[in-house]
């Protein structure tokens, strides 16, 4: 024994000093420069916004040369943003328009920029407080995180995904949740404008026009195409008709693979954004006066050796329809006819080399038609050819055009909280997380009937620590923390509202959870059954006992002095929060939960270090770090000597005439009285198993010992032996 204690003196020495070193590390802050005037650097004016921005920030935001910002007055602070003296967009932050704070309490400086037809140009968080981002989270998961903001417009936002950031999910959802309270704030406030009619329903935007070039209609989805050359409408033709299909054209153009079969281009000319960029104003007023009432006008154009135009048009006999181009939308679909079309060439100093002009074609869609222009529709193109044996044959290539938003008259988008989207998208986690929830309880409720059989017990007790450890902490990453603690105790004086605390399901479910059990039974509801990190030094012991690894047994005056250490860390952590949310977070980093669970181990190597330390002392001592170095438990200790149950049954021969449980007890909280120290106790529910135990515990021997000689006696056959007292 005295050598097994000169080791445990040795590990314990080896984490304190990891734990110190760990402290350090965490204890690193970033410094935010002020702005500082350069030779060319973006023009700024004063302003409070303007003090905090960086030039890089506006860079990133809008990279265009010769950028000028003005402040605007009013509600909703944001900078406009003008290029060559044209107001381009704005610039705004989280911080002022919503003030938006994060799982911290403190807010973010949260940067994002905003083109006048409601679309992101990115994000740049330059200032936050969040603990696990930058230390914790990679990097990498950081830059996809923020570059699903790029491609984010004001009515969709699902191509943000806080969930990227595993184990900062909550960080992540208050970001996008504060930069889309923002930027809809913005965006009303400035781009839509009061004077606005109000639209309740959306609707085709006939009247707004935006100076746009081709290639950003192009790039932006108003103008759709596809090119083709002959190789690949060989292979087209060849996938459906076998080896040998060819398209229509000479002989002499199939020798030519590479030249340009096709390219075909079409667009919605109703938008004066599109129509009026495309033909000049003049020719955008003739092209609208052939539509009817609520009609469209649709652009198509093609070069290349195959064309959408044929004769088929010229007959009448035929209905003079373009039969080798057809509209479909909604399983219903048509096909244009010569009345409707009229060959208009878009401008050459639009077009370029950019948009074909050869069979330049606008058609005019009645209403009668149905097409719906808010609505994706598809424009397929179809080739004729023939098989190998010389059969005529078609192919058709779809083309998907749906209309962007920029072109769109669309409500003010009403802000709906963030939290009710992430609630609804979690179903199935939160649907697992009760189910564990309640299976947890149910162990507690029939406790007397599960510890009365030691293998079903041990079955059941394996069973959700490894699903606490494998789901609750490493697939979903619901791993409590003291900073948990730490964010509820000082929200009232940091503002946190409830709303922050609902972008998280599963941490609000299992808050709530833990302050009910805390004070129906203490502690060890949650640090005995729901928490991953305790869950894993549990059972790597308990692989380690199955390996014949010694086990060490503290004195308990040794012991009660060590269990004082996380105390002392629950009151500085806890403290110090409530002065500096900075310090309390590097001083959270003696917590190896990120390390272990959040991110599994990817991390700088005195943070994996110090967790593998402690699951190694772990070996040794059952629940190691839980017992003598774990503020949460401590704090959790404290919170719950309000307990209202205490169901962990004694007998009067407990720790008299026995003292079997004492020493079973995994982490040493039964006293040498036999009473046990509730503060301690993590409801394992070993000892109970060892109460009914009648092969085990002393007094149930005894008993059952007297039975059998009294039955041997005949005596007292039929009688009930009075149970021991308890």
């Amino acid at each position: 024994m005295t050598g097994l204690l000169h080791a445990f003196r040795r590990i314990a020495g080896l984490c304190a000093l990891l734990v110190a070193a760990g402290v350090g590390i965490g204890a690193t802050s970033e410094a935010w420069a002020q702005v500082q005037m350069r030779p060319g650097a973006t023009a700024f004016v004063t302003g409070d916004i303007i003090h905090r921005i960086k030039p890089e920030t506006v860079k990133d935001l809008f990279p265009d040369k010769d950028v000028v910002l003005k402040s605007t007055e009013g509600r909703n602070p944001a900078l406009e943003v003008h290029v060559g003296g044209v107001l381009k967009g704005y610039i705004f932050s989280t911080m002022d328009v919503v003030n938006a704070t994060g799982y911290a309490g403190k807010p973010f400086d949260f940067f994002g920029g905003l083109t006048l037809d409601g679309k992101l140009t990115g994000v740049v968080l330059q200032n936050h407080s969040e603990t696990i981002i930058g230390r914790g989270v990679p990097q990498q998961r950081m830059d996809e995180f923020l570059a699903g903001f790029a491609a984010v417009t004001i009515q969709r936002w699902g191509t943000v995904n806080p969930d990227l950031l595993a184990g900062a999910s909550i960080s992540g959802r208050a970001m996008k949740a504060g930069m889309q309270n923002a930027a809809t704030r913005v965006f009303t406030t400035h781009i839509v404008g009061e004077a606005e009619v109000v639209v309740t329903e959306p609707a085709l935007d006939r009247k707004g026009f935006a100076l746009y070039t081709a290639q950003e209609l192009i790039e932006r989805g108003s103008i759709i195409g596809m090119t083709l050359t002959v190789r690949d409408a060989i292979k087209l033709f060849e996938t459906k008709g076998g080896v040998g299909a060819w398209p229509d054209i000479s002989p002499q153009q199939m020798e030519r693979l590479d030249e340009l079969f096709i390219q075909f281009n079409t667009a919605l000319l109703s938008p004066p954004s599109i129509g009026q960029n495309m033909f000049g104003d003049e020719r955008y007023r003739e092209i609208v006066a052939r539509e009817a009432a609520n009609g469209l006008s649709i652009w198509m154009a093609d070069k290349g050796y195959s064309s959408f135009v044929s004769n088929s048009h010229l007959r009448s006999s035929t209905g003079n329809v373009f039969d080798q181009v057809r509209i479909e939308q909604g399983g219903t679909s048509f096909l244009v006819t010569a009345p409707q079309s009229a060959r208009i060439l878009v401008r050459a100093a639009f077009a370029g080399d950019l948009l074909p002009s050869r069979e330049s074609m606008v058609f005019a869609i009645p209403p009668t038609l149905g097409l719906d222009p808010l609505k994706p529709y598809k424009v397929v193109l179809i080739q004729p050819g023939f098989t190998k044996a010389g059969a005529p044959m078609t192919i058709e290539i779809p083309l998907t055009y749906d209309l962007p938003d920029m072109h769109k008259l669309l409500p003010v988008p009403v802000f709906v909280p963030a939290y009710i989207d992430i609630w609804q998208n979690e179903l199935v986690n939160i649907g697992i997380l009760a189910a564990l929830l309640v299976a947890v309880t149910l162990v507690f409720l029939l406790q007397d009937v599960l510890v009365k059989n030691r293998m079903a017990y041990n079955v059941v007790r394996v069973g959700i620590l490894g699903f606490t450890l494998v789901w609750l902490g490493w697939t979903v990453g619901a791993q409590f923390s003291i900073i948990n603690i730490l964010t509820y105790m000082t929200a009232p004086f940091t503002g946190t509202g409830l709303e922050t605390f609902l972008l998280d399901p599963l941490f609000f479910i299992l808050g709530i959870y833990i302050a009910i059990t805390l004070f129906l039974l203490g502690r060890g509801v949650f640090c005995g059954w729901l928490c991953p990190f305790g869950a894993l030094q549990e059972l790597s012991n308990k692989a380690a006992i199955l390996l014949r690894v010694p086990q060490i047994k503290i004195p308990p005056s040794l012991q009660e002095r060590l269990w004082a250490v996380k105390y002392v860390l629950a009151i500085a952590i806890i403290g110090i929060g409530f002065y500096s949310v900075d310090m309390a977070n590097a001083l959270e980093e003696v917590e190896p939960f990120k390390t272990a669970i959040n991110v599994y181990f990817i991390r700088e190597l005195p943070y994996v270090l110090y967790a593998v330390a402690l699951l190694a002392a772990g070996l040794f001592i059952e629940r190691f770090y839980c017992r003598f170095l774990c503020p949460l438990g401590g704090a959790l200790s404290v919170f719950g000597r309000i307990r209202m149950f205490k169901w962990l049954k004694r007998k009067p021969q407990c720790g008299t005439q026995c003292r079997i449980c004492e020493t079973d007890c995994p982490v040493g909280a039964i006293e040498p009285s036999g009473q046990i120290n509730m503060n301690e106790c993590l409801q394992c529910l070993d000892c109970q198993v060892d109460y009914y135990d009648d092969e085990k515990c002393p007094p149930l021997i005894a008993r059952k010992k007297r039975k059998d000689q009294r039955t041997e006696a005949g005596i007292g056959i039929g009688v009930p032996s009075p149970m021991p007292a308890e």
